[in-house]
């Protein structure tokens, strides 16, 4: 029986980097928290006037469990969209940056002797909250963006495969002597570069990717096709237009002019 990587990598290392680290951050923060005003309050009045909770708790949950959370979605394998992962790089590298210097601001306040922080540490340390929910917000809606349409891997060309991009005739108008036809590496259907691209071209790549009995909607057209959401509900019209129409009678084949003579002579 095999496993994979993922089932088979060992937690200790990091639960035993992560216990001192965050009993001294917890504890940083927490007293920092209370320098700047935070304290116990009463979540619930009217409610249950007699449960308080201190506020100071959310700077550790707050700040350093985001910087947590975008960090692995920044370095997770899966299938990210790209926004997301970059919004996620950048934030959890801000929020460790904050977390250094909020570490930093409680040591030099608590070794000078400071009861409690100045003007500018208690703006800067009650924004922090705000901050984290804004970015978390963000984060998790830029994580339920659409990923990139691809097309199914059953259409895909095999590694290596090539396709003449000359017409059968090209080697016959030019002679027994010409050089072979170029060849060049098959494309996967989808937008090309350098010219946008005709809504028949868009309609060849359906055709070749519809299956019988397939429905052809507008997000089936998005997605073996790569084309924008208004072509491929101009794409979905014409595939069932096509589906719909009657097919075309078969062509009569004339018989040579001669043969009615020969059977007639017969």
């Amino acid at each position: 029986m095999t496993t994979t990587g993922t089932n088979t990598r060992r937690r200790w290392p990091l639960v035993l980097l992560a216990l001192p680290a965050s009993v001294a951050i917890w504890s940083g923060w927490v007293e920092l928290g209370q320098m700047a005003g935070f304290g116990l309050v009463r979540p619930l009045p009217g409610i249950a006037d007699e449960f308080t909770l201190n506020s100071a708790i959310t700077l550790p949950i707050g700040v350093e469990a985001y910087s947590a959370y975008a960090l692995g979605t920044w370095l997770s394998g899966r299938p990210i969209p790209a926004s997301a992962r970059r919004f996620a790089a950048w934030s959890s590298l801000a929020a460790l940056a904050l977390g250094l210097l909020g570490q930093v601001v409680y040591h030099v306040l608590s070794t000078t002797g400071h009861d409690r922080a100045p003007v500018a540490v208690v703006v800067f340390v009650a924004c922090l909250p705000v901050l984290v929910l804004g970015a978390g917000a963000a984060l998790h809606h830029l994580l339920g963006d659409d990923l990139p349409a691809t097309a199914p891997t059953a259409a895909a060309p095999a590694t290596g495969t090539v396709v003449s991009t000359r017409s059968p005739d090209a080697s016959v108008s030019a002679g027994p002597d010409a050089s072979a036809p170029a060849l060049k590496p098959a494309r996967k259907p989808g937008r090309k570069r350098g010219r946008r691209r005709l809504l028949a071209e868009y309609l060849t790549d359906a055709r070749a990717q519809l299956e019988p009995g397939a429905e052809p909607t507008p997000a089936w057209c998005r997605r073996v096709t790569g084309c924008s959401a208004g072509t491929s509900v101009k794409l979905a019209a014409a595939l069932r237009a096509e589906l719909d129409s009657p097919p075309a009678p078969p062509a009569l084949t004339a018989a040579p002019a001669g043969l009615d003579q020969k059977e007639h002579a017969a």
